[in-house]
């Protein structure tokens, strides 16, 4: 049996050649969602060619396979416009930036189409005036659902292309303007030779399109003119023509599956994967990059609160780091169980705090520096008592003095050679801490060293006793790079600025593209003939201009407001970053 496609292929062969002729077409998502089951078309040149069915029969695949962004798996589509600037697409979706003013949608897919300034001005005007659009000044987002769709056709409109096909173009327009749309589409193929390919629910109003395919569970039921097909089934009204065609594919597969000799169809599996049906634009188009710059500083100027947000941001997170982190701790609790004190550290008081007298309590001058650097000190009673607040995260650590600690550390200084092994484990300082935070543990440690140190130098030096003496002997000079004590924020600055340099970039070029690509923005765009190569080079143009004053402000912020060290050249600090 001949089937519809290949029927109407033979008849405008010759003197009508095809616009669009697909054979053989199959699609599927996965193996249970078979969308085009084999099927023929052929869309004749200079003529409207009416596609119905209902939602799910393959109608809107079928049309992503003929402008190139689906791909067959099996089957051939040709198509007699080469390139996608020769095709004007309306999607179903209206697939417009709400953001925008009717006259910046024109501009953007005019310079897409490569078209100047003045063309696009002229054509924007002619079809503001035919599609009975308000001013161009008006903003996209504040149209009605109607308007919307007729700016949406306008865009297909624009560049005057050879073939449109517009899904679902009529949804929700006024009759009187519908009439007057379909009455241009007529125009246009009658007088300037061009092919328009249509979806629509409206199956009455169809009846206007020279060519009618009726579709069906990915197949056509049938492609005839309108009045060919009510006069074949002996119908009044093409929903008549449509039921029953409906009505004999059933029955075809009920019997088809009650037969037991019939054959199965298997899915064809072809060698290669089927050509595209157009030619591949050039990976780089002045013309296209320029629109997608426009579009880019369009979308930052209507969006001056979101554009505020991605300034202040990086400014406010550099700030909270330089306040809240790097910085040492402050008033960290240790424990101390003193035993050389029989009043406990309340007495310290009544000691002197300097001279060098070892039989008065030394620990006090101790534990009075650590207090001048911050800590809190916490008296305990017994040793266990102070281990067990370490367990239950109330103090950092404990530091124990034993009984006779002053005068034991004075024989360990005044009588090394004669020192026991009791009097140097009394002169001591026990110190036990909690290690579980890496950062605190070492700076405690930090602390605590270097406080007795300075605690011995003021003994020594009240002593009369050269002071070097109470330090180790290694001296550490002042450091090639960095400091001799580093600050955690100092070392980390440099990090979260690279770190901000990677984080801002993809916030904000990620969150543009799915917005693009959620709204079917991208689709329409990539359709239009705009490459990922010309998205990846506008995002990075933008985004080196956006980035420079991020850069500059957290600059600003981390070496300026907070005064963190830069050592060598400002230009290649930036260069890197």
């Amino acid at each position: 049996m001949e089937s519809p496609g290949m029927a109407l292929s033979d008849k405008y062969g010759g003197d009508n050649p095809p616009a669009i002729m697909v054979r053989g077409a199959y699609k599927r998502y996965n193996p249970y969602s078979v969308v085009l089951r084999g099927l023929n078309m052929t869309v004749p040149e200079g003529t409207i060619y009416g596609l119905l069915g209902p939602s799910g029969c393959g109608k809107t695949t079928l049309l992503s396979c003929m402008v190139g962004r689906c791909q067959l798996d099996a089957g051939d589509i040709q198509v007699k416009a080469r390139t996608k600037s020769n095709i004007g697409y309306m999607p179903q979706e209206l697939a417009l930036y709400q953001e925008f003013s009717i006259k910046e949608t024109m501009t953007y897919y005019g310079r897409l189409f490569g078209m100047t300034h003045k063309q696009i001005e002229t054509r924007t005007y002619e079809l503001l005036k035919f599609l009975e659009l308000p001013n161009e000044n008006n903003i996209v987002s504040r149209l009605s659902g109607g308007q919307e769709r007729r700016v949406s056709f306008a865009v297909a409109l624009l560049h005057d292309p050879q073939l449109l096909i517009l899904d679902e173009p009529t949804v929700g327009v006024d009759p009187v303007l519908s009439a007057s749309i379909w009455q241009h589409l007529l125009d246009m193929t009658a007088n300037g030779n061009k092919t328009v390919v249509i979806t629509t629910h409206y199956i009455e109003e169809a009846r206007q399109a020279h060519t009618i395919g009726l579709m069906r569970d990915g197949t056509l039921l049938a492609e005839e003119s309108p009045s060919q097909l009510l006069l074949k089934h002996n119908c009044s009204t093409l929903e008549q023509a449509f039921l029953e065609l409906s009505k004999r594919q059933t029955r075809r597969s009920v019997m088809d599956k009650e037969d037991e000799n019939c054959n199965i169809e298997t899915y064809p599996v072809p060698n290669k994967k089927p050509l595209a049906p157009l030619k591949p634009d050039n990976i780089c188009s002045k013309s296209r990059i320029v629109a997608q710059l426009l579009k880019n500083f369009y979308w930052m100027k209507r969006n001056i609160p979101i554009m505020c947000f991605l300034m202040i941001l990086p400014v406010v997170q550099c700030y909270l780091f330089c306040t809240c982190i790097g910085r040492d701790p402050q008033g960290l609790k240790l424990g101390v169980v003193n035993e050389e004190l029989k009043n406990g550290m309340s007495s310290c008081s009544s000691y002197p705090s300097s001279g060098c007298n070892f039989s008065v309590p030394l620990s006090c001058r101790y534990l009075q520096n650590l207090k001048d650097k911050s800590y809190k000190l916490i008296e305990y009673d017994s040793l266990d008592e102070a281990k067990f607040a370490v367990k239950k995260n109330k103090v950092w650590g404990v530091l124990y003095f034993e009984e006779g600690y002053s005068e034991s550390l004075g024989e360990r200084i005044k009588m090394p050679e004669n020192a026991t092994d009791r009097t140097l484990s009394i002169s001591d300082v026990n110190i036990w801490q909690d290690m579980s935070n890496q950062y605190v543990s070492n700076l405690l440690r930090r602390d605590m060293l270097s406080r007795y140190v300075m605690f011995l130098e003021s003994v020594f030096r009240d002593c009369g006793w050269p002071v070097a003496l109470a330090d180790i002997p290694i001296k550490l000079e002042d450091a090639i790079y960095g400091d001799n004590n580093p600050s955690f924020g100092h070392f980390t600055a440099p990090a979260i600025i690279s770190l901000f340099e990677f984080y801002l970039p993809m916030v904000f070029t990620v969150g543009a593209i799915l917005m693009e690509k959620m709204g079917g923005l991208l689709e329409r765009s990539l359709v239009a003939g705009v490459t990922v190569t010309e998205v990846i080079l506008s995002h990075i143009v933008v985004q080196y201009i956006v980035l420079s004053v991020q850069t500059a402000l957290m600059m600003l912020v981390l070496f300026v407001f907070f005064d963190n060290p830069m050592v060598g050249s400002l230009v290649w600090s930036l260069s890197l970053l």
